[in-house]
């Protein structure tokens, strides 16, 4: 079953728009217009130099990233392998929760424990 050109344009359209935000983000963090220092590391003494390094930012960053990639390549398999046109995404997979919700654990153990020790 055809829907149309017009779900068809759509969905070109909001490619097009992802793909262009994108690409401002990219051009703006390499730009230096998004700050990106501090982003696995923190500044305690407001001296200007990161004292501290946080290896659970690096791993959830790092997890999310390869769950969402992983998740895309499982979406567009389903796609190529249905005959018909997808009208749902694939279900997550427990395993890919599960994945998330303990990166996102380590990430809150690490930010609590940080907190408890400075007071």
């Amino acid at each position: 079953m055809n829907a149309g050109p017009i779900p068809e344009l759509l969905s070109v359209v909001l490619l097009a728009w992802l793909a262009g935000l994108a690409l401002v983000f990219a051009y703006e963090m390499f730009n230096g217009a998004i700050q990106m220092n501090g982003l696995f590391s923190t500044d305690v003494d407001n001296d200007g130099i990161a004292d501290e390094f946080h290896p659970e930012r690096v791993q959830m960053i790092l997890i999310s990233l390869f769950g969402l990639g992983g998740y895309a390549l499982m979406a567009m398999d389903a796609a190529t392998a249905s005959t018909a046109a997808l009208t749902v995404l694939p279900d997550v997979p427990e395993e890919l929760v599960m994945l998330l919700g303990a990166s996102n654990s380590m990430y809150l153990t690490g930010k609590f424990g940080r907190t408890l020790k400075r007071g």
